[in-house]
């Protein structure tokens, strides 16, 4: 939505674009509302159950639904696009990350509702898990990696190929070379997931730093430059740099995350993913309104303390239910899981160790990207022209 709203704003086209996924991103944040409330879906994120409120929630949905695909309906061939453009150029590979964004969100929303559908059909209970997204979702992000690098370097209306290759040579060879490269200096073997996407990361970064340095080349005050150009421009700039981070992120957790389900009693250690895990025995602890085991692990890494966790299996008496609640140690390039499972014979317990490599990429490429939308919409220019819309129909009144 936000890519077809520049789109429509400097070039008067995609409206019709803009309108459809104005009313999908509005509804689909109506139908999460409905899945989380109403308990027809079984989840740790569905945090209520409440057929009444649900059914509220549905009826509103349809008719949000109903009522604004009606209107679209009726109005959307009076839309007219004001100029055209060619194959090669910013709104062709725009539109083409309009599918791709569109084809993803399906598939995430197909992946989510089927199970429910054939539940309600009475056809059985299914499961929809990691194998059906991986499947689709990472080839079509992979595609969009290499859409929006290129897509940086493109002109409106249209754009050499010459251009392009002089544009972009230099930090895609840049790119291939690092993919290669990290992941032999990061873990000692080459590993065809990771240097793809070290790959597609550093190509987003690199395709925006050149393209910033190509709209701050043959000036005689860059300061001045920099404060001209538009905060929607810079919001693009962030949001990319937060789907590149977020690539890393998930890249370097899928490949390289490690986790173990052990035996350990007081006193014994474990090595694990460079760090050293030292049971140091179980206490019992007393919370508002549970008891619990709580284990004491010591970390450390070549033979220096790094963090002493204390993981609890947690006994609530209101519902008498048992609950495990993991220790965690959280960084910036690594998060160290340890969780109890069932204690064992000889005062030992079964551990579950988990090592996690950049997971807090993850969220703060989400973040980042979030940060580049509000930027966008900050443009102090999309709220001059909102302005002077509304006092030219105040003077035609």
């Amino acid at each position: 939505l936000v890519h077809s709203l520049a789109v429509t704003e400097k070039r008067g086209v995609f409206k019709s674009w803009t309108v459809l996924l104005a009313i999908f991103a509005f509804s689909l944040s109506l139908l999460g509302t409905f899945l989380v409330r109403s308990g027809v879906l079984t989840s740790v994120h569905a945090f209520a159950s409440d057929p009444k409120r649900g059914f509220f929630v549905l009826v509103l949905l349809a008719i949000t639904i109903g009522g604004s695909l009606t209107l679209y309906a009726f109005k959307a061939p009076n839309v007219k696009s004001e100029s055209k453009f060619t194959l090669v150029s910013r709104e062709s590979f725009l539109l083409i990350n309009n599918v791709i964004l569109s084809v993803a969100a399906v598939t995430v929303l197909l992946g989510t509702l089927y199970p429910l559908l054939v539940d309600a059909m009475g056809a059985g209970k299914i499961s929809v898990g990691p194998p059906y997204f991986n499947t689709l979702f990472l080839p079509l992000m992979s595609l969009l990696a290499l859409v929006l690098g290129s897509s940086v370097a493109l002109k409106w209306r249209n754009t050499q190929g010459s251009t392009i290759v002089t544009s972009l040579w230099l930090p895609a060879s840049i790119s291939i070379a690092f993919g290669i490269i990290f992941p032999w200096l990061y873990h000692g073997e080459l590993r065809l997931p990771t240097a793809l996407g070290m790959t597609f990361s550093t190509w987003i970064a690199l395709a925006s730093i050149k393209d910033l340095r190509t709209k701050l080349s043959n000036q005689d005050n860059v300061w001045l430059r920099i404060r001209k150009l538009p905060l929607s421009y810079y919001g693009m700039l962030v949001a990319h740099t937060g789907f590149a981070i977020a690539i890393v992120g998930v890249t370097l957790v899928s490949v390289y995350t490690e986790e173990r389900d052990i035996r350990m009693a007081p006193g014994e250690f474990q090595e694990f993913s460079g760090y050293r895990f030292e049971f140091k025995g179980v206490s019992k602890v007393t919370g508002p309104n549970y008891t619990a085991d709580q284990a004491e692990i010591a970390i450390s890494r070549n033979n220096q303390p790094v963090v002493t966790l204390f993981p609890q299996k947690r006994h609530y008496s209101v519902k008498s239910s048992m609950m495990t609640e993991a220790a965690i140690d959280p960084g910036l390039f690594r998060d160290l899981y340890v969780a109890m499972g069932e204690p064992l014979a000889g005062g030992a317990w079964a551990i579950r160790l988990h090592y996690k490599p950049f997971v807090r990429w993850l969220w703060l490429g989400g973040l980042t990207m979030a940060l580049g939308g509000f930027l966008t919409v900050a443009d102090r220019r999309y709220r001059r022209s909102s302005s002077k819309t509304v006092a030219t129909e105040l003077q035609h009144a």
